[in-house]
């Protein structure tokens, strides 16, 4: 696996936190040259100062839903050289039920989730078409394949991902271009802490679902493990991922399970606070 990535430049959105975090690390402890990126520099630096091989990490700050950010971004990666691999990992989360979530949440979630990736996307895509090849690894969720109560901008988000990456893959272009879509299903980050209420109020806890998840750097190793660019999709998560073959096979008891999912007193809850 440490030939695989050895030498290779891999480039990490969300990198300040959780599998972004573990990612950057593992990929450095590797032998790969990797760049990181977030809107939170301390953190980054943080990362840098203690990452395996210090001389194998660089710092690029980005803000996804900043086009100059991201134009600026995109050419100081350049000015490092060849990139082999991209891995889109930021993203905000969001909680409430759909008659309860204001609609400027919603464009917030799409605006970071899904046009910040695609805008970076579409950025890196020239250095790529001069290479003559480029590899997208795509960090969604398995809440882009099947839908979760609660969870709409988010999942919605996801899913958009989900169809933009599988049409860009399909597209005859004058590049050997690789897609790869992770599907990490409750992984034990502060993804729930930080994620929108209704009215665009930071939840503030880690939900239990979460608390007992998988462990990111655990995550981060399954990934890393699977990760080749003739692999289109990783599933990587506990028992919840079982959901995505449910829904696909057996797609009534699926909504039967998911209908009965915890979020289906959420108003409730929601009320008494």
């Amino acid at each position: 696996m440490s030939s695989r990535f050895k030498g290779k430049t891999i480039w990490i959105t969300g990198a300040s936190s959780g599998i972004g975090k573990q990612l950057a690390i593992q990929l450095n402890a590797l032998g790969a040259n990797v760049i990181i990126s977030a809107r939170r520099v301390e953190r980054l630096t943080y990362i840098d100062d203690h990452c395996p091989c210090r001389e194998n990490m660089t710092v690029v700050p980005l803000d996804l839903t900043n086009h100059e950010s991201v134009v600026n971004a995109v050419k100081k990666v350049e000015s490092l050289g060849s990139l082999d691999l991209l891995i889109h990992n930021a993203g905000i989360a969001q909680k409430g039920l759909v008659i309860e979530n204001e609609i400027a949440i919603d464009r917030q979630v799409m605006e970071t989730n899904f046009f910040g990736t695609v805008d970076l996307t579409k950025e890196v895509m020239p250095i790529f078409l001069k290479q003559k090849k480029g590899w997208f690894a795509v960090v969604t969720s398995i809440a882009g394949v099947v839908g979760v109560p609660g969870r709409s901008g988010y999942s919605a988000s996801k899913h958009a991902l989900h169809g933009y990456f599988d049409s860009l893959r399909a597209e005859l272009i004058d590049c050997d271009l690789n897609v790869t879509i992770i599907m990490p299903g409750f992984i034990k980050t502060n993804i729930t802490k930080k994620e929108l209420t209704g009215h665009g109020k930071a939840y503030g806890k880690l939900e239990k679902s979460h608390a007992l998840g998988m462990d990111p750097d655990k995550a981060a190793k399954k990934i890393i493990k699977r990760l080749k660019p003739s692999r289109q999709n990783i599933i990587v998560g506990g028992f919840e991922v079982t959901s995505v073959y449910i829904q696909r096979i057996f797609p009534k008891l699926y909504n039967f399970i998911v209908r009965r999912h915890p979020m289906r007193w959420w108003r409730k809850v929601w009320g008494r606070k």
